[in-house]
């Protein structure tokens, strides 16, 4: 019973989210609607600090594959931490 009701919520919600993005009402889509609503109260969300990065940076990233090099990635572990690792792998090779 649980699996029939899940797979119906699932198809409600999925046919909703359909309806929202296809369906014209009034010349536009509701999520258009919902969207222009939204632009003209005034309404902004804050910007979350951890999304968004220096642009240069954001670049380099981007372009990087696209140059046929991968970027450096700087490890961040102690020594002691290398060498647990380390005995970790050999014990488990030993197996």
């Amino acid at each position: 019973m649980r699996t029939l009701s899940f797979l119906l919520w699932t198809t409600c919600s999925v046919a909703l989210g359909i309806w929202l993005a296809t369906v014209p009402v009034g010349s536009r889509t509701p999520w258009e609607h919902a969207r222009r609503m939204w632009a003209q109260s005034g309404i902004s969300l804050p910007a979350v600090p951890g999304l968004t990065g220096p642009r240069a940076q954001v670049e380099r990233q981007a372009q990087a594959p696209a140059q046929g090099r991968t970027p450096r990635i700087a490890e961040r572990h102690t020594d002691q931490e290398r060498d647990a690792v380390n005995r970790l792998v050999t014990r488990g090779a030993g197996k």
